[in-house]
Formats: C-alpha cells, sequence, structure tokens
C-alpha cells in the first residue's frame, strides 16, 4: 500500500532585494518543500543562485508567470524590497504589454495598488499568493519589548503621535512610517523608504532631534490601513536599528503581527548594544487612535 500523505507543494518565491527571500527559502526547505525562486534583475542578490532560480526583468510578466508555472510552482511568497519602477525602468515582454495600461494606472495610484496588481496577475493564472509569515512563523513581530530598554513616558507620547501620522500617510499609499520627537513629527516616510527618513532625520539640526547622548523621538511602522498583508507588510532590520541609532532616536515601534522583523536576534542585540528599545505594539492601540 503506498504513501497516501500529500507531498508539499513547490514553493516559488519573487525575491527583491535583502535577506529575506533566502530566510524563505530556507525555512521551506527545513519543511520538505522544494523551492524556485524568481529574482528581480536590479533588486534580488546574487545569493539566490543557490537555489533553483530564474531572472526576471520589471515588466516582463509573461516570463515572470513562465518561470513558476514551469517550475510547477502552486504557491508564491513576495518578499524583499524593490524601488518602485518608473515607466522608463519598465521593458515588457508582449503580456506585459498587454498587462501595461493596468499597471500604468496602478503605479499612479501607490506602491501597495501596484502590488495588489501583481498578486492578482498571478492568483488569476492558478498561482496562490501567501503571506511570508506562513513559511517563517517567526517573521512576524511579537507584542512586546525585543529589547532591555523601554519607552517612558515621553516616548509613549511619541508613539502615538508617530501611529497617526504613519496611518496618514498609509492612506495615501505613500509610505508605512513616520518619526515623532518631543510631541511632533519630524519626518514621514515617502517612496524612497525608511532608511532615506531616518537619514533625514539624521542630518536634521540636534535641537529638533535626538542625540546620542539624549536620545528621543521614536520611528513607527504599520501596516497601511488598506494594505495587502500578503505582501509588503512593513519591516524592520540591524539597518533599520543602525539608523534609528544615527539619528539620535530612543527607539523603533511596530504593530504586532503586521510588521515583519528581519532577523529578531540581530536587532535585538544591535538595539541594546546602543540602549535603544524596540516595541510590538498590538493592533488595538491603532484602532484606538483613529478617533
Amino acid at each position: 500500500m503506498g504513501n497516501s500523505a500529500r507531498k508539499p507543494r513547490k514553493l516559488g518565491i519573487a525575491a527583491g532585494g535583502g535577506p529575506l527571500p533566502i530566510r524563505v527559502a530556507e525555512a521551506a526547505l527545513a519543511e520538505g518543500r522544494e523551492v524556485f525562486i524568481v529574482g528581480v534583475e536590479g533588486a534580488a542578490g546574487p545569493e539566490i543562485e543557490r537555489f533553483p532560480h530564474g531572472w526576471v526583468r520589471v515588466g516582463a510578466m509573461g516570463r515572470f508567470l513562465r518561470l513558476f508555472k514551469n517550475a510547477g510552482c502552486e504557491e508564491v511568497v513576495i518578499i524583499g524590497p524593490m524601488n518602485r519602477p518608473t515607466l522608463r525602468d519598465i521593458i515588457p515582454d508582449f503580456r506585459g504589454l498587454l498587462l501595461l495600461p493596468r499597471f500604468i494606472k496602478r503605479m499612479k495610484t501607490g506602491d501597495d495598488a501596484l502590488l495588489r496588481g501583481v498578486v492578482e496577475f498571478l492568483e488569476e493564472n492558478g498561482i496562490r499568493v501567501i503571506g511570508a509569515e506562513t513559511v517563517l512563523t517567526s517573521l512576524l513581530a511579537s507584542e512586546g519589548l525585543l529589547t532591555r530598554a523601554a519607552p517612558n513616558a515621553e516616548n509613549e507620547v511619541d508613539i502615538d503621535i508617530a501611529i497617526r501620522a504613519a496611518r496618514e500617510i498609509g492612506a495615501l499609499d505613500i509610505g508605512q512610517g513616520a518619526v515623532a520627537c518631543r510631541g511632533t513629527v519630524i519626518a514621514r516616510e515617502d517612496i524612497k523608504g525608511t532608511d532615506a527618513m531616518l537619514a533625514r532625520v539624521a542630518a536634521m539640526p540636534p535641537e529638533n532631534r535626538g542625540a546620542p547622548d539624549r536620545r528621543a523621538g521614536v520611528l513607527v511602522k504599520l501596516p497601511k490601513p488598506a494594505q495587502e498583508r500578503r505582501v509588503d507588510l512593513p519591516t524592520i532590520g540591524v539597518r533599520t536599528v543602525e539608523g534609528a541609532v544615527a539619528a539620535g532616536l530612543a527607539g523603533i515601534a511596530v504593530e504586532a503581527g503586521g510588521a515583519i522583523i528581519a532577523d529578531a536576534e540581530g536587532v535585538a542585540h544591535a538595539a541594546n548594544e546602543h540602549g535603544i528599545f524596540v516595541l510590538g505594539f498590538p493592533a488595538a492601540r491603532v484602532e484606538r487612535l483613529k478617533a
């Protein structure tokens, strides 16, 4: 009598930059799943070539779909940052040309709308898109402190202010984060991303932000109100901590269950080394601040 257990589905990974595509691939392999990675040219790194893989340029939607189909992938994770393309960056294949009007319209709306278009395209063609956290559950931020340091009363006020600011910018589908310091919003994330926002804060005069000897201010990241949560959840990593430290901030706060921590152990170590906090706040806090 044969084994009736179903073999785990092969997992496709649409890879942008950073370490997360590799971590998801390794987690899938540890579960006994085969993987196939499609790297986006100009975003994914050469490290994906350790795995069965293919490359695709932005706009080549026919090749994008064909690579996953030919590899036998029924499920796909879309993970890793990539710069929002301009029309000049897009070099479509025939399928991409047919889809171009749809994607141009979505590009004008914002990043999340564009990613929802990619999800819809894959699912219209029989491939299910799943969240990275369904493969690597440890990615999701949990509620509570990740660090020895904790927010003080001033920081708690800044967290609430930055939550409201992040929601406002998220509602416009522009960014997922904001920085508040001593009761004032001093930066909002734009299409250039979190690292660029923190660099802007670091370049501000010391009187407008925190400093190494008197840390103040908090970076908050949370999902956009209409976020497609299977792709592009807010993400922090060791680099985010380094940016917050350079900006003189007292800490980082993210929505528990609504953000990814790329390397929780590394993030905790880096934050503890510099005495800043990393906090996962409950989604209920965001709801409370809607009024």
